[in-house]
């Protein structure tokens, strides 16, 4: 019975061996689960371009949108583990819907490989002009004195923006009012045209305004001021401690790819992200690179499931 199992293991070993050295030999897909425009599939479509460099294939983008990027997440999980079709996972699939939706089609930890993080959306807390304050102390003290009555808009209910408004209110102990919209455009009109307080916007949608001066910066949700916009604060030094709520993407697989094929892949993607010049092209986006292996990536995904888990849970957060 040993000596039947372990011929089994030698010959999938050298199937998986096999498999990697023909691979890959034909057009990668590369499902993004939004639609295109926005972070997520910008990057997506500038990391393929560079993978496409290193693999010597095509490497094309494949827009699936919808539920907050759970279709195209069972698409993938779906998908034949060959290597050949490979998924953006963003902030939401993974680490919010499975607690705000209450279930999805797709097991985080069961269904996909990791293969590797990419980058991270830094967000900036903006104030309408109107609104009468300059400070984050100010936004907090006005939050106090009037519950209910500060507003912040989103890109929806469950997006990273939401939940970095809901995290501050919780955090400062403060009652502010969610209006959500369709989109971090529409988000960020809202708060020049004084609809609502304050928006957290990635760099893309909101620093033009700030650096206008048509709305009011006032911080970023890094723990670590950004060396592209070092003079904007963080929101954990001005008070409120260890506030972080950056989204992030990275890419994976469905579960049962080779592990072969998974280490050409990993190892393709981070002398991608590490490369001096291409992390200068996303840092000048307003994003932050990442590099790591699947085990980082997976680490990362576990970590913030269970903060947003957390805070979607006390704070009633509920899908429409």
């Amino acid at each position: 019975m040993q000596t039947k199992k372990t011929v089994t293991a030698l010959a999938l070993a050298f199937a998986s061996t096999l498999a990697a050295a023909n691979w890959p030999s034909q057009p990668i897909r590369l499902i993004v689960p939004y639609a295109p425009g926005g972070g997520n599939d910008s990057i997506s479509r500038l990391v393929a371009k560079q993978l496409e460099e290193k693999l010597k294939v095509s490497v094309v983008v494949d827009n699936k949108g919808g539920a907050n990027g759970t279709i195209g997440m069972n698409l993938l999980k779906q998908a034949k583990p060959d290597g050949y079709t490979l998924g953006t996972v963003p902030s939401g699939p993974f680490d919010v819907n499975p607690t705000l939706m209450g279930s999805v089609p797709y097991d985080p930890a069961k269904d996909f490989t990791y293969i590797g993080p990419m980058v991270k959306f830094p967000l900036f807390l903006a104030v309408s002009s109107s609104a009468g304050v300059k400070t984050l102390p100010e936004l907090i003290a006005k939050a106090k004195a009037q519950p209910g009555h500060v507003t912040y808009s989103s890109a929806g209910i469950g997006n990273s923006t939401h939940l970095a408004g809901a995290l501050l209110a919780h955090a400062t102990g403060t009652q502010m009012t969610h209006v959500a919209y369709r989109g971090t455009g529409p988000a960020a009109v809202a708060v020049l045209s004084g609809e609502v307080t304050f928006t957290f916007g990635s760099g893309p949608s909101i620093l033009e305004y700030v650096n206008s001066g048509k709305v009011i910066g006032l911080g970023v949700s890094e723990l670590t001021r950004l060396e592209t916009e070092a003079k904007t604060p963080t929101i954990a030094e001005q008070g409120v401690q260890g506030f972080e709520a950056s989204s992030w993407a990275g890419i994976v697989a469905p579960a049962g790819l080779p592990p072969a094929i998974a280490d050409k892949l990993t190892k393709a993607l981070r002398e991608v992200m590490e490369n001096p010049a291409f992390r200068k092209q996303v840092t000048a986006r307003g994003m932050v690179p990442l590099s790591g292996n699947g085990q980082d990536f997976e680490a990362m995904v576990k970590k913030d499931a269970q903060k947003w888990g957390k805070l979607i849970t006390s704070a009633n957060i509920k899908a429409e």
